[in-house]
């Protein structure tokens, strides 16, 4: 398992060639560039190519990413199209857990959450079992259970809410699709044994629709739902937006209306719910009767 060292080199020589797609970097470059970043020492006489090039195997089973020479030119990445949101969020995830650690003598400088989600050290195992479609073997715990159960699953997709993450996955006797919290799993347990995602399943659209990691098994379809914030939070709405489809529809002195297209799910209903008297459905008329119903029963719950 890759080291913290060796963690922060990957993280700096992939973040160095994405800066400037298809365009090789020599060797010496990127050494030099490694010394700039890092409070290693010289890395000149440490870094061997030897070095280099496993860190370009390690680079690409851990991020899928495939690093290349050009003849008395360099390296580059092949790949030159954007990462998956997805990929691209877990990249940023694991470069961040390797910034946060840092050394005493700059602790004044940055102030951290002291809550941390928990469970990061499954993604790379997560990850390495959803491409090549093998099963794990997880003890993991619910929020309302004293023990740990046996769960068996096949990795399909690793998502991010909310700072928290969750693989999307298939039970290994059915086709059933359940989302796992990583900072509920106690122990993870990889396998040889393959599983096949369900037929028609498509990894970059099964969320497309939803506000967090809720999606309906019921066939409900996803709605338009229409808000109206006051001035203030709607701007942080907009600067922040809920959706991808969160569209603006008006924006004055007294009001900022935006429309999604999303499940009407639990997680959503949280969200609408954490504005207080800041957000006011329009439609449909059942989210706004639940909502209206949720702020009575907070001040008379009796």
């Amino acid at each position: 398992m890759p080291t913290h060292a060796t963690t922060q080199r990957h993280l700096l020589l992939v973040r160095r060639l994405q800066r400037f797609p298809g365009q090789p970097v020599l060797f010496e470059k990127l050494q030099r560039y490694l010394l700039e970043q890092t409070s290693v020492g010289d890395l000149r006489g440490s870094y061997s190519r030897r070095t280099f090039e496993r860190d370009q195997r390690q680079i690409a089973e851990l991020f899928g990413l495939t690093i290349r020479s050009r003849r008395r030119q360099g390296y580059y990445l092949a790949e030159t199209d954007p990462l998956p949101p997805g990929h691209e969020a877990l990249l940023e995830a694991l470069e961040l857990r390797e910034f946060l650690r840092l050394p005493t003598s700059l602790a004044p400088y940055v102030q951290r959450e002291d809550r941390q989600p928990a469970g990061l050290e499954y993604l790379r195992p997560l990850l390495r079992a959803a491409q090549a479609g093998q099963v794990v073997e997880l003890r993991y715990q619910k929020h309302w259970d004293d023990e740990p159960a046996s769960r068996t699953i096949g990795p399909l997709l690793l998502r991010e809410f909310r700072g928290r993450w969750y693989v999307l996955a298939r039970m290994e006797s059915s086709s059933y699709l359940a989302c796992f919290g990583l900072d509920r799993i106690r122990e993870l347990t990889p396998t040889t044994r393959c599983v096949q995602p369900p037929a028609g399943f498509d990894p970059a659209t099964y969320f497309a629709h939803c506000f967090g990691i809720t999606r309906p098994t019921d066939g409900q379809q996803p709605q338009l739902i229409r808000l109206r914030f006051a001035p203030v939070q709607g701007r942080y709405v907009l600067s922040f937006p809920l959706h991808t489809s969160q569209q603006l529809v008006s924006e004055t002195a007294d009001a900022i209306c935006l429309n999604l297209t999303v499940y009407d799910t639990h997680d959503l209903r949280m969200e609408l719910l954490s504005y207080g008297p800041e957000v006011e459905v329009l439609a449909p008329a059942g989210l706004r009767r639940w909502l209206r119903q949720a702020h009575a029963t907070a001040v008379n719950p009796g």
